[in-house]
């Protein structure tokens, strides 16, 4: 670090030994700014981690989905055929008819 006592204020030159106390303050200070920023960056590979999990379940579930969607549009396709309560009472009457 800069020592206030050996700058003289009236000289406006830099001297080396200067220099290298302010080039090794900066070194300092990036070296802990790094090592700050290496702590976070493992914290987000475990969000990144996470994330692939959710990504994983979520595209089980999309998959589920379109099996379910595709299961009712059997049902619906399948209740399509059935006659209606009115169409079945008069097939009946016709069936009896016909029987009897």
């Amino acid at each position: 670090m800069l020592n206030e006592n050996m700058i003289d204020k009236d000289d406006k030159t830099v001297n080396k030994k200067m220099l290298d106390e302010a080039v090794q303050t900066i070194l300092t200070g990036m070296n802990d700014l790094y090592s700050r920023f290496d702590g976070v960056d493992k914290r987000f590979d475990g969000v990144d981690k996470r994330f692939d999990g959710v990504d994983k379940r979520l595209d089980k579930i999309e998959s589920d989905i379109y099996f379910v969607k595709q299961d009712v549009r059997d049902i619906k396709a399948n209740l399509s055929d059935t006659p209606t309560r009115e169409e079945f009472d008069k097939l009946k009457v016709k069936v009896n008819a016909i029987a009897s």
